[in-house]
């Protein structure tokens, strides 16, 4: 618990102190002398009992409080919660780790290599962005004689939101491998979650007889919350009938539905729940949207500069279906499972990304695209005409 036990002479000292400070007591150098004398005094300051009543409640009250409630979830913050975790069997969900998608293109001609096959076993292989962060692979580098592509899942040796990367950012190689590769990221990061606040993890909390019961929705909350390398997933109960659950994760790379499978199995569903896990089903959003910059312009913009407007709104676009980092540095997830596609959403997106932008119309689609809880919206071809 936070609470710090206090003696009466520390919480008495402490009492006095503010009594000086807020002029309850008199701390005039002559105040012996004017009782000596017989002065009137009844315009200084004196402390009375009242006054060191209230002084010391106003002190021992809050720690009163502390210990009242730190036992209890629906009131107890920090470290208290975390306290009420362990007697629960519950830990606080920590930061996860990103994963991402590296693609690897051997360089080497293969007429200049003995070997039949290149096989490099997962976790020897340290990818490391332009600004330091590092992620490990999880798979082997499996190429066979002929073949120079290979696209592996990694994940980042930290964790948090701090290890989030945009697309084709990955691209540095840290060890020596014998062979000569080149590798970027297509796409951008997913999972990379920080820990849960206070709020998130009270909800287990209070909730604590349901996350140890199998099967229920909270299990199934506590074990994704330490998933490493997700943006989401989506539970469908009695998909196939009574007694099966489909689950959609996403992203739904083999080795993370693989993973995720054997561990349900194993300690978060019941034992004769039969569990089916997909990837989710990707639904393309096309774009054609005409922009005016120029509305109340003195000078309008020229050709190069309409030109950095337009690339700026594609990007943006992207980024608000994707997900990737907007221009303030913070990283927006893009669309989540299930999440309707809303053009006039997108649009108040753009009005903060790009400045410049006075009016967009958009012409495809007319209005939203509606989207499934299995699946998930990705962007298309997305066109902008300036006018």
């Amino acid at each position: 618990m936070n609470y710090t036990q206090k003696t009466f002479e520390e919480i008495f000292e402490s009492a006095l102190e503010d009594s000086v400070e807020n002029g309850f007591i008199s701390h005039a150098e002559d105040f012996l002398d004017l009782i000596d004398n017989r002065e009137d005094i009844s315009n200084y300051y004196v402390m009375d009992k009242s006054v060191i009543v209230n002084l010391i409640a106003s002190i021992v009250y809050p720690d009163m409080t502390s210990v009242y409630e730190s036992p209890k979830a629906e009131y107890a913050e920090g470290t208290d919660l975390d306290d009420i975790g362990a007697t629960r069997g519950i830990p606080r969900p920590l930061a996860t780790a990103s994963s991402a998608e590296a693609t690897f293109r051997l360089t080497t001609p293969w007429e200049s290599i003995s070997e039949e096959y290149i096989n490099i076993p997962a976790g020897e292989i340290t990818l490391v962005t332009d600004d330091g962060i590092e992620y490990e692979t999880v798979e082997p580098l499996y190429l066979t004689k002929g073949n120079d592509l290979a696209t592996i899942l990694c994940m980042s040796n930290e964790t948090g939101s701090e290890t989030k990367i945009q697309a084709n950012t990955l691209v540095n190689i840290k060890e020596s491998l014998g062979y000569d590769f080149e590798v970027t990221n297509d796409e951008s990061s997913s999972g990379g979650e920080d820990a849960y606040s206070d709020d998130e993890y009270r909800y287990l909390l209070l909730n604590w007889i349901k996350v140890h019961l199998k099967g229920s929705n909270e299990a199934y909350e506590n074990y994704f919350a330490n998933f490493d390398g997700i943006d989401g997933y989506k539970l469908v109960p009695n998909w196939d009938g009574s007694g099966t659950m489909k689950i959609i994760l996403d992203p739904g790379t083999p080795y993370l539905l693989n993973k995720a499978y054997e561990e349900i199995k194993s300690s978060v569903c019941q034992n004769d729940e039969i569990i089916m896990m997909f990837p989710p089903t990707e639904k393309i959003i096309d774009i054609y949207a005409k922009v005016n910059v120029d509305i109340d312009q003195i000078n309008p913009y020229n050709a190069l500069e309409k030109q950095d407007i337009q690339n700026r709104i594609l990007q943006a676009i992207k980024v608000f279906i994707d997900g990737g980092y907007m221009i303030d540095g913070t990283y927006y997830p893009g669309l989540l499972l299930g999440e309707d596609f809303i053009p006039h959403k997108l649009a108040v997106f753009l009005d903060d990304e790009v400045p410049e932008l006075k009016n967009i119309t958009f012409t495809t689609p007319e209005d939203y695209i509606g989207i499934l809880d299995d699946e998930i919206g990705v962007s298309g071809n997305l066109t902008i005409e300036m006018i």
